[in-house]
């Protein structure tokens, strides 16, 4: 709250002259036209004339008064209640940095007991930790040279032929031990001495030895890998089990959708060694759409005008021809001499299309064409072919 007295320096018994008298002498020294653009100057004045204003009524002044009386009370009794409040922290903060303790002898007696009974309660601890440490330690060596005895166990019935136990054993363990690293790294070695002696047997040719092995591994590897079962087809034809080797094929065809080979290859055993045309025709047709697909992407829709036939692989050229010699058999004559045309002109020096496109058409009846054809089958090397010569090309 303001102090006009204090403002005007003016006593509180000062009358209404001293006031007038002290008034004009401050308005005239802060007046704002002797002070232009003077901030603190014209508060001053403002204020200086609020004062005058109200010490000048007798009524403001009263009340005035009153307020000023009130608000000083307020304040001393403020001001003594927290210097007390500060005295009495300032005591309490004092007494508790006065030392209470006694150095004699009782004092020596009770921190001598502490620090022994530190002593037996962190050495027994330190005795506690090391001893279940120590049967930690022996019983985890007891486990490790417990499974380093059944690892040793497992190469052994492997060493002695006992292949199948030795894997079921090594299973076995790992699922009881799913932690266990020994038992991992066991049936990893396991697999490469298979896999090293179905290669060894592959290589060799002894295809039914290395059947034996190669039907370990896709028992064993989850998965198999794709190169299991490429030479488990290919042992599994050349020993006669056609049926099986087309299911071995058929695995990576579903695995690998895109691979030609395998395609072809389920294909052209259905068609050979099986003599199953409807089943054979169908996955070359497979072979058939993907090359349409492949050439799309590549050339366009009219791919068959831009493309160079010498640029696409030679297994195309065996799909369309085992497609035709399908359709052959299953009497599609028109098919039959359309999958020709592809052959033909996909690998145009190649004699058999030519001999297989006469089939397809005199069982057509059509004669165009079919002499010249017959006359290139024949300078290309195509075999039985003189009794088409003597039957429908005498001349």
């Amino acid at each position: 709250m303001a102090d006009f007295y204090q403002l005007l320096g003016i006593d509180r018994s000062a009358n209404s002259t001293q006031i007038r008298a002290a008034y004009k002498k401050l308005a005239f020294d802060y007046h704002p036209d002797l002070h232009p653009g003077d901030a603190h100057a014209e508060e001053m004045f403002k204020a200086i004339n609020e004062a005058y204003h109200t010490l000048s009524d007798p009524l403001k002044k009263s009340r005035y008064d009153a307020r000023l009386n009130s608000f000083q009370s307020y304040t001393d009794h403020t001001e003594n209640y927290w210097r007390e409040v500060q005295r009495q922290r300032y005591q309490r903060w004092k007494a508790s940095q006065e030392t209470r303790y006694k150095f004699d002898k009782d004092y020596f007696r009770i921190q001598g007991l502490a620090f022994l009974t530190f002593l037996i309660i962190a050495g027994f601890c330190f005795g506690l930790v090391h001893t279940i440490s120590y049967f930690h330690e022996k019983r985890q060596a007891e486990i490790d040279e417990k499974n380093r005895v059944l690892v040793t166990e497992v190469f052994s019935l492997f060493q002695n032929g006992q292949v199948e136990q030795a894997f079921s054993m090594i299973n076995s363990l790992r699922e009881q031990h799913p932690v266990e690293f020994r038992f991992y790294a066991a049936h990893d070695s396991l697999l490469n001495s298979v896999r090293g002696k179905a290669d060894h047997e592959f290589q060799a040719e002894h295809f039914s030895e290395s059947l034996q092995f190669l039907e370990i591994l896709k028992k064993q590897e989850v998965p198999v890998r794709m190169e299991t079962l490429r030479k488990l087809a290919i042992c599994e034809y050349h020993t006669g089990d056609y049926t099986q080797a087309i299911q071995s094929l058929k695995h990576i065809y579903n695995q690998q959708p895109w691979n030609l080979e395998a395609l072809y290859q389920i294909g052209a055993i259905n068609l050979v060694n099986l003599q199953n045309n409807e089943e054979a025709l169908t996955y070359f047709t497979l072979g058939k759409e993907i090359f349409k697909k492949n050439q799309t992407s590549i050339y366009g829709k009219a791919f068959e005008i831009v493309m160079n036939p010498r640029d696409a692989p030679d297994i195309y050229y065996h799909i369309f021809e085992g497609r035709a010699r399908a359709n052959i058999n299953l009497k599609n004559f028109h098919e039959a001499e359309t999958d020709c045309n592809w052959a033909i002109f996909l690998r145009s020096e190649n004699a058999l299309c030519y001999k297989l496109r006469v089939i397809a058409k005199v069982n057509q009846n059509i004669t165009r064409g079919v002499c010249n054809d017959l006359a290139m089958a024949i300078k290309l090397g195509a075999e039985d072919t003189a009794a088409l010569k003597q039957k429908y090309c005498p001349k």
